[in-house]
């Protein structure tokens, strides 16, 4: 299995302008070179399945299916919902992609139901949280086992900490953003190490590689 987060941040450590604003939203304000897109895009298709965490499809509503190249086949997109958030007019939940919704034995039947109605695959990943190890596993054994992760900082955090991720890609903008917005690790945990293995300018942009130090 092999878990990697993808994800643009600011000099300060933040991904996104404001709580509640997209990430998204930043694209036009840097005037972001189609190369630094074509990188993210280029390194999303490689993988067999793209994560974003309930907040980040909660503020974005992503499709996760147009950012590709012409003729490619849309990527896997998973994402977790145990209560049934997500509206059902969302783009994640629309059928146009294979989709795969974390979720666990206490979820609503009724959203359930939804889900099935929509060809989308529940993923049982715990009895009343999701329990992410599980949630990993259980998507490895349905052929998955290239994970992008596409999230908030809450999510990044707990990956990190329960020893999931193997490699961070980071998108490094020269701006400083409003330091109460949201960090790409959230919340606290013990000290990882990372190891740089590659490194790319464009503009003012820094597209690097990082790997876990285990």
């Amino acid at each position: 299995m092999s878990l990697s987060i993808l994800t643009a941040v600011s000099l300060n450590g933040m991904i996104t302008p404001a709580h509640g604003a997209t990430g998204e939203s930043l694209i036009p304000l840097l005037e972001t070179p189609r190369r630094v897109l074509e990188w993210k895009w280029r390194i999303r298709r490689r993988a067999h399945a793209v994560l974003a965490g309930t907040g980040t499809v909660l503020v974005d509503n992503p499709s996760l299916t147009s950012q590709s190249a012409p003729r490619a086949r849309p990527p896997v997109r998973v994402t977790l919902d145990r209560e049934g958030k997500i509206p059902r007019h969302y783009r994640f939940l629309d059928g146009s992609a294979r989709t795969l919704v974390g979720v666990c034995e206490t979820t609503p039947r009724e959203y359930l139901d939804f889900l099935a109605s929509r060809g989308i695959e529940p993923v049982v990943a715990g009895e009343t949280c999701i329990e992410l190890p599980r949630l990993i596993a259980g998507l490895a054994e349905r052929g998955l086992s290239d994970l992008i992760v596409e999230g908030g900082g809450t999510l990044n955090r707990a990956l990190l900490r329960e020893g999931l991720v193997d490699t961070v890609y980071l998108m490094l903008f020269a701006a400083v953003l409003d330091s109460g917005s949201v960090n790409l690790f959230a919340d606290g945990g013990p000290l990882v190490r990372f190891r740089l293995e590659s490194c790319e300018r464009i503009g003012d942009f820094m597209l690097s590689r990082y790997g876990v130090v285990r």
